[in-house]
C-alpha cells in the first residue's frame, strides 16, 4: 500500500483536503436540518475526496491559472447552497433522493476509478480510459448534474443555482480537456 503524501510533498493536496472536510461539515449539518439524502451523499463525497486529495499522485503539470482553481472549488461548494422549501411535496422529495442516489453512485464510481489521480482543480496526473471513463469523458460531473437536478423540484430558486452549477461543470470539463491534451 502506498504511503500518504507528507505535508511538504503536496501542500495543495492537504489544503484541498481541509476545504473538502469543511464542505463535509456543512453538508452533514444541512443533512441534519433537511433530512435530504443528497446532503448525506455530499458529505460522503467530500470525505472520500479529502482522502484521495492527501493520497494522490503528485501533479505533472499545474493549472496555469488560479481562476481555474477558484472555479473548481466554487463548483464543489455550490451544491451546499441548494434549498428545500418547507412545502415541497413528498413526491418531489423522494424524486430528489432517487436522483441524488443515482448521481452520486455515478460520481462515486468515477472518484474511485480516478483514485490517486483525483484532484479538485485541473491538473495533469494520469488519464483514465476504463470503467465509466470508457463511456463518458467526465462521468463525475455527469453524476453531479443528475444528483443536483432533483433540487429543481424543491424550490424555484434552485433552478438558477442548477444552471450556474451546470455551466461551472462544463467550464471545468473544458479546462481539464485542455490541460490533459
Amino acid at each position: 500500500m502506498r504511503s500518504v503524501n507528507h505535508f511538504k510533498a503536496d501542500l495543495t493536496g492537504w489544503i484541498g483536503a481541509l476545504c473538502m472536510l469543511a464542505f463535509a461539515v456543512i453538508a452533514i449539518y444541512k443533512f441534519n436540518q433537511s433530512g435530504l439524502i443528497f446532503f448525506l451523499m455530499l458529505f460522503l463525497r467530500d470525505i472520500f475526496a479529502a482522502w484521495f486529495l492527501i493520497t494522490r499522485e503528485i501533479s505533472q503539470l499545474k493549472a496555469a491559472n488560479k481562476i481555474y482553481e477558484l472555479l473548481a472549488y466554487t463548483s464543489s461548494a455550490l451544491p451546499l447552497f441548494y434549498i428545500q422549501q418547507t412545502d415541497a411535496s413528498l413526491f418531489a422529495i423522494k424524486l430528489c433522493s432517487i436522483l441524488a442516489i443515482i448521481g452520486f453512485m455515478i460520481s462515486t464510481l468515477a472518484l474511485f476509478e480516478l483514485g490517486t489521480s483525483f484532484g479538485i482543480s485541473p491538473t495533469k496526473r494520469s488519464i483514465r480510459n476504463g470503467g465509466l471513463y470508457r463511456y463518458f469523458r467526465h462521468p463525475m460531473y455527469l453524476g453531479y448534474v443528475i444528483a443536483e437536478s432533483g433540487f429543481i423540484l424543491l424550490s424555484p430558486i434552485n433552478i438558477g443555482l442548477f444552471v450556474i452549477s451546470v455551466i461551472m461543470y462544463w467550464l471545468r470539463s473544458k479546462t481539464e480537456n485542455k490541460i490533459l491534451r
